[in-house]
């Protein structure tokens, strides 16, 4: 009798630890409907030969990417320097191959998928950006992503113009 009451605890409490740490989120489709060009890359520095930088490339204006990308965990500011993923925004300067480039940093962290800007930067459109720590600190209150910010699930991120002609973007459950 022991055995049963301890066992059904046990699974209790792992059933209630998953409910409040959320799922894996995983990015399976990225549609761009803004007038610029957009691209999604995740970084995990796991100080092994496994860690590495996983893009979507460029996706252009009216363009649409399907995959699997993981959104990284970072639950404190270790992790976070080390488990991110980045939504960069081009948009085209006047001059030879210029652009000027939004960068957002995103995270999981327990239920839900958080952003933050991080970085706004001027480059070549040759230029790969591979930053491989946030130009902004963790931050556990975040503002959540627009959308469904519940961590866990496959997910699409849309992309639009705002009438400030910003580009936005929130994240939709997939199959919506």
């Amino acid at each position: 009798m022991f055995k049963k009451i301890i066992s059904a605890l046990v699974v209790l409490i792992f059933s209630a630890s998953l409910t409040l740490a959320g799922g894996v989120t995983n990015i399976k489709e990225v549609v761009n409907r803004s007038s610029k060009t957009v691209r999604l890359t995740t970084y995990e520095n796991k100080n092994d030969v496994e860690s590495r930088w996983k893009t979507t490339r460029r996706i252009a204006a009216g363009a649409t990417w399907r995959g699997d990308m993981w959104v990284p965990w970072a639950d404190n500011d270790e992790q976070f320097q080390n488990h991110f993923l980045k939504i960069e925004i081009f948009t085209p300067r006047p001059g030879p191959n210029l652009s000027d480039v939004r960068v957002f940093t995103l995270y999981q962290s327990g239920e839900d998928v958080r952003t933050c800007p991080d970085n706004f930067l001027t480059l070549q459109n040759t230029e790969e950006i591979h930053i491989e720590h946030p130009a902004v600190p963790y931050n556990p209150r975040a503002p959540r992503v627009a959308g469904e910010a519940r961590s866990g699930g496959d997910r699409r991120v849309v992309f639009f113009d705002n009438r400030d002609r910003s580009v936005g973007y929130r994240f939709e459950e997939l199959g919506r």
